[in-house]
């Protein structure tokens, strides 16, 4: 049988041979459908809700193919002519069937033992639910301690913090645990934004007693080689660790160049983290990057990148990404109690 990602791939590229209208908005909201769902459409009973109704002629005879060669064929015969643009941004993805599956094997790292969660968002930044809500649904999914991260002002897309909202925040973070601390520690995270020559938007003496996420969201398109502007954030000092440093997104872009072997290197030399970001459409860093930062001597931190209550799931697909690259738990924070934080930055306010 196959696969829902093979399936949700012969639909983008069906969706991009065709002109925009509302035949491609039907097979790419068809395609999302199916990458998004969380089992294997052969053991399924039914299609996902959100799948669109005018589309199940063309994904029945999709569905229908019993290999990989039939179902190209299928996609050749229903093109609308123009040429897919973009497969490669596509590669390297896990649907959430996948994901799943990985998680449930015998071998896969233990998501009931994770002990912390990081880099969710709230209304301070771009996220939709306040800091208490989040926490709150951090807290009850079973957290020990979290980092909140939202953005700073550097990103201009964001309405991020300025320095009087860092301060109203560190103050909102500082009345939760005093109510909630013995039960759920909050940590305050800032998502820093890495500037054109490497340095931060955060000014140095602001960086004391804060978990500084480092972040490239400009010129992720550009072709020139960024090491240096990496290597450059790696020597920023504060820095805890490297968020979704490819900067890929699902079927938009390929992410930033970089020799990633130096990169990797230079984060393991200076004891900072390498994210592991599974938000689906961001799924950064990818498999092969995972591995070679495992070889690098890199330690991660597994995140959400949640915007949103529910998306604080998405740490599984992180997990999911972690547990293919085969890095085991004593490489990622996650898994470690709040004292080891502690032990590794002394200027954060701990219980």
């Amino acid at each position: 049988m196959l696969s829902n990602g093979e399936l949700a791939a012969a639909l983008f590229e069906l969706a991009e041979s065709h002109p925009a209208g509302e035949l491609r908005l039907g097979l790419l909201r068809a395609a999302y459908a199916i990458f998004d769902h969380p089992r294997e459409l052969a053991s399924a009973r039914r299609l996902p809700e959100t799948f669109p109704l005018d589309v199940l002629p063309t994904f029945a005879m999709l569905r229908g193919c019993r290999s990989r060669d039939a179902l190209d064929a299928a996609v050749q015969r229903l093109s609308g002519g123009e040429k897919p643009a973009r497969a490669g941004t596509r590669a390297g993805f896990l649907t959430a069937a996948e994901a799943a599956a990985v998680l449930e094997a015998p071998s896969a790292l233990p998501k009931g033992e994770l002990r912390g969660a990081v880099h969710f968002h709230t209304r301070a930044s771009d996220g939709a639910a306040s800091l208490e809500t989040m926490a709150r649904a951090v807290m009850r999914a079973g957290a020990a301690w979290s980092v909140v991260s939202d953005h700073t002002r550097g990103l201009e897309c964001v309405n991020g913090l300025d320095d009087e909202g860092v301060a109203q925040q560190a103050r909102a973070v500082e009345a939760w645990n005093g109510r909630h601390g013995d039960d759920h520690w909050l940590l305050h995270g800032l998502e820093a934004e890495i500037l054109a020559d490497g340095r931060l938007d955060v000014p140095r003496a602001a960086r004391n007693g804060m978990l500084v996420l480092a972040a490239i969201h400009t010129g992720l398109g550009e072709r020139r080689d960024q090491t240096g502007r990496l290597l450059r954030a790696l020597e920023e000092p504060g820095v805890w660790a490297l968020a979704h440093a490819q900067g890929r997104l699902f079927a938009r872009r390929a992410g930033i160049r970089a020799n990633w072997e130096i990169v990797f290197g230079a984060a393991a030399a200076a004891g900072v983290l390498v994210e592991i970001n599974g938000f689906p459409r961001r799924q950064d860093l990818d498999v092969s990057l995972i591995t070679l930062a495992l070889t690098s001597g890199c330690r991660f931190v597994l995140a959400s990148d949640a915007h949103h209550p529910r998306h604080l799931a998405f740490e599984r697909t992180a997990l999911a990404l972690a547990t293919l690259a085969g890095v085991r738990r004593e490489a990622i924070a996650n898994f470690d109690p709040l004292d080891h934080l502690a032990s590794t930055r002394p200027d954060l306010e701990l219980p």
